[in-house]
């Protein structure tokens, strides 16, 4: 089988590697050009073709694996399927290598898959389960083969991008959690990007658990056409009742115990718990599972608390939905920092939480559209609007504009790829500049 390898980022290197070792006749390819690029190509020791464009499948492949970062419109895609060719995600690939017999809990979600399946890690470590976790924010499934074969429980998490290219997966259990617009840059519609979604229950069966939430207009409206077994997570008893997380009927802490806040973690907590359930964990084991959980980094974190002010970075939130839950989660009042490079999303869904804030700062490639909307749809609210140019100035704005009792908040509702690799970076940079403001002006939040 000849397969050409689109898009040499982390999943594409690995799935070269992953087919390598089998012996199949691999040809890497990237509709880009660099010294990187070409150093990649090199040390894998494999065909490289690197600008290309359609002509390559002038080669005659097999299959195409596509890189998540690669559009379903890339004019090589879009030929390929034309020409119907096979395109497969770099996961589906590592399912495919991995065989039927794997036991996999995938989640896939708008908002909140990482913290869930960290959740769901979380508690089978403390069971001493053994697992292993890959995809989208975790690591490239078929970078890690072995080590999923030998656990054989593998913690899924998988994006839209990924979803995209995959077809009758069979989940064990599977889970969405949320679907609002996003990654509308990457998807022809907003319809394009539910119905990827909504694949994550392909191929399931009756003995199958399926995970939606009551929530989710999306994911509840589906939930009588699943073949698995289906819980609506937030309806009849799962979900926050009299202040405690019950699944099925049975308690499993109350939230002033759980170390993490918001209503949007309470359901991720409760997606884990089920999911958990599933795999044969008892309701102990969850409960101190989630009991000793802790929240990754940049999300809701605080990174400081001075002068009154307390500094909380949520630099993972890149898109509207995210920035409501995290608003969702103040009393007010919040110096809220939005922006960054543009995922041509809507913001309507901020605007019911905007009287939670003392002002709004836009800032970055999104930040001009983001401001004019606000000012348009957000008369009358009260809240001050400021706009920057990127997020160093943002932060300065919001260092002269917070009250002592204010929550300076970076949500930021897009991508981070006009001024950082990352939202991680975005996440570190914004608490260094804090730091940087504070040691300036002999405190913050003056």
């Amino acid at each position: 089988m000849k397969t050409l390898v689109y898009g040499l980022g982390e999943s594409g290197l690995a799935a070269s590697h992953a087919l390598l070792e089998k012996g199949e006749e691999v040809v890497v390819a990237d509709s880009n050009d660099s010294e990187r690029l070409r150093s990649s190509i090199s040390k894998l020791g494999v065909e490289g073709r690197l600008g290309t464009g359609p002509e390559i499948l002038a080669e005659d492949f097999d299959r195409i694996i596509a890189s998540p970062g690669v559009r379903p419109r890339d004019a090589v895609l879009a030929a390929a399927e034309e020409a119907g060719v096979p395109i497969l995600s770099e996961v589906a690939l590592g399912l495919d290598l991995l065989g039927p017999e794997l036991s996999v809990a995938a989640i896939t979600g708008t908002n909140g898959k990482t913290t869930a399946v960290d959740m769901l890690r979380a508690i089978l470590a403390v069971s001493e389960v053994p697992h292993a976790v890959a995809g989208n924010s975790w690591r490239a499934l078929t970078g890690c083969l072995d080590e999923v074969r030998d656990a054989g429980l593998l913690l899924l998490e998988v994006s839209s991008f990924q979803l995209h290219y995959m077809e009758n997966l069979g989940f064990g259990v599977a889970a969405l959690l949320n679907i609002r617009p996003d990654h509308l840059n990457w998807h022809a519609s907003f319809e394009e990007y539910a119905t990827d979604k909504l694949r994550i229950f392909d191929g399931q069966g009756a003995g199958d658990l399926a995970l939606v939430s009551a929530a989710d207009p999306v994911g509840r409206g589906a939930a009588g056409r699943l073949a698995a077994e289906t819980l609506v997570v937030g309806e009849g008893e799962t979900g926050v009742a009299g202040g405690r997380l019950t699944l099925r009927g049975n308690g499993i802490a109350a939230v002033e115990e759980l170390p993490f806040v918001g209503p949007h973690n309470y359901e991720n907590a409760l997606f884990a718990a089920a999911a958990a359930e599933r795999l044969g964990i008892g309701l102990d084991g969850i409960r101190e599972g989630l009991l000793g959980y802790r929240l990754k980094p940049h999300r809701m974190q605080v990174v400081a608390e001075r002068g009154g002010v307390t500094y909380v970075d949520d630099s993972k939130a890149t898109n509207p939905a995210s920035v409501a839950a995290a608003l969702a989660s103040f009393e007010g009042p919040v110096v809220l920092i939005l922006g960054g490079s543009e995922k041509e999303t809507d913001f309507a869904e901020v605007l019911p939480y905007m009287e939670r804030c003392r002002a709004v700062i836009s800032q970055g490639e999104a930040g001009p559209r983001i401001c004019e909307f606000l000012e348009e749809k957000g008369e009358g609210m009260g809240v001050c609007l400021f706009l920057e140019p990127d997020l160093a100035a943002a932060a300065a704005r919001a260092n002269k504009v917070a009250h002592p009792g204010d929550v300076v908040l970076l949500s930021p509702g897009c991508a981070s790829f006009d001024q950082f690799t990352g939202y991680a970076l975005r996440g570190e940079a914004f608490a260094v500049l804090v730091a940087e403001l504070a040691r300036a002006g002999g405190g913050v939040g003056r």
